[in-house]
């Protein structure tokens, strides 16, 4: 009997899932299997790398991918333990003849496959990844990786001009697994928004809530820089951090759309953000560890000094400054804030308080449940002038933004006061 395992990471689907296509393709049963410690439980600039709320949408996500292999006639073998040394026990514990996980752009991501690849190539195993996490296929890109545009313009204007965005894959009827231990999943509550529920069911139902059923999509690009409501941006960035749904997928629906409704400005906007994406996760594939450096791609930080009480009074939300007490409050307590605030909120960190960009980006990966390697320190570098930018960085003037995105004071009024942590 032919039998393969395939290692989920950030790819918690079944729907446009090559890696376990392939799988089920070559195999006679499949052992699927996610890990639940990994490098991200150890501190960061004396930092924690994944909070609770993240935490929670990840297990969330287990629950849901589990269903769906239920549903299929298989089993989600959930470990706790880390790979290293749990995957090649699997490995001999099942007679597994292939391993099949998708590509990593991180350093220590790109590290940890290396370090297993040769641990699995003593036993015999073999040991393939997929490019499951883009909109373009690498394959499909008018350049090779080593000769991507340093600016994201020149890459989005060659992109769609010289390729194609692939098909998505349907998801596979039957799973057929071997009988497994099924690991009772605790999920403890934290303060998030009602709407971020990790899985693919909840990805697929906000898809098709922000596409068909308000039709947000319609104006996305005028609404996209509010601070607060639902609709005003698709809020899908935490369903595809952990991939529980897939940049084609979200592209084909859009594409459905416009051939049913409406081709405008702002639905090509939403395009235009997984350009983005895709943009920072290729030039990640480029520079593995560069974007980890304080000097980024190789201009010279503004400022390079950390100072302990500024950091306090940053997280915490107790700056002289009161949107930024507001966005650190909501991000912190619930998880998330808009692109905007995002923005805002590293600006001032950077330029502001003149302070060293990686602590920023640090807390960000702690606090954000749609933490996302490449996007969260490639826009951190951005605006700290060390990244994919020419012009020395984003700084923004905080009392303009305020007049711009929070006039009212609603925003502040909202997240204005809050104590507890994350």
């Amino acid at each position: 009997m032919k039998r393969g395992l395939v290692w989920f990471t950030e790819d918690l689907r079944v729907d446009d899932n090559e890696t376990l296509l392939k799988a089920i393709e070559e195999n006679d049963e499949i052992v699927p299997v996610f890990f639940l410690k990994s490098f991200a439980d150890q501190p960061q600039f004396s930092i924690l790398r994944r909070g609770l709320a993240r935490e929670k949408f990840i297990r969330d996500s287990l629950l849901n991918l589990q269903k769906k292999f239920i549903d299929r006639g298989g089993t989600l073998l959930v470990v706790d333990g880390v790979p290293q040394a749990e995957l090649p026990r699997l490995c001999v514990e099942y007679q597994i003849r292939k391993v099949y996980t998708k590509k990593q752009v991180g350093s220590e991501e790109k590290m940890l496959q290396t370090e297993i690849k040769q641990q699995l190539l003593k036993l015999g195993v073999d040991f393939q990844t997929y490019s499951t996490s883009t909109l373009y296929h690498p394959d499909d890109l008018p350049f090779s990786v080593r000769d991507i545009p340093m600016l994201f313009t020149k890459f989005r204007k060659l992109a769609e001009k010289e390729s194609k965005v692939r098909a998505p894959f349907d998801a596979p009827q039957r799973i057929v697994t071997p009988q497994l231990e099924v690991l009772p999943l605790e999920v403890e509550e934290c303060s998030t928004p009602e709407w971020m529920i990790g899985g693919e069911d909840a990805a697929l139902e906000r898809l098709n809530e922000f596409v068909w059923e308000t039709q947000s999509i319609r104006t996305y690009k005028a609404t996209r820089d509010q601070l607060t409501g639902l609709n005003f941006s698709s809020k899908l960035s935490a369903w595809l951090s952990q991939g529980c749904i897939s940049p084609r997928r979200i592209y084909s629906e859009i594409k459905r759309y416009e051939l049913e409704f409406v081709s405008n400005e702002s639905t090509y906007w939403v395009i235009f953000e997984l350009l983005w994406r895709d943009f920072f996760r290729f030039s990640f594939k480029k520079h593995p560890k560069a974007y980890f450096l304080l000097n980024g791609l190789g201009q010279q930080a503004l400022y390079t000094q950390f100072d302990p009480s500024k950091f306090e009074a940053w997280t915490q939300g107790k700056t002289s400054e009161s949107l930024i007490n507001a966005g650190m409050n909501e991000l912190r307590v619930s998880g998330f804030v808009s692109n905007r605030m995002r923005q805002i909120l590293a600006s001032y960190w950077v330029f502001g308080l003149q302070q060293d960009w990686r602590y920023g980006a640090a807390w960000f990966e702690h606090c954000l449940v749609d933490y996302d390697v490449a996007s969260n320190w490639g826009n951190w570098a951005y605006i700290a002038g060390v990244g994919n930018d020419n012009r020395g960085g984003r700084e923004f003037n905080i009392e303009k933004q305020t007049q711009l995105f929070d006039k009212d004071g609603e925003y502040r009024r909202t997240w204005g006061e809050f104590s507890k942590g994350v």
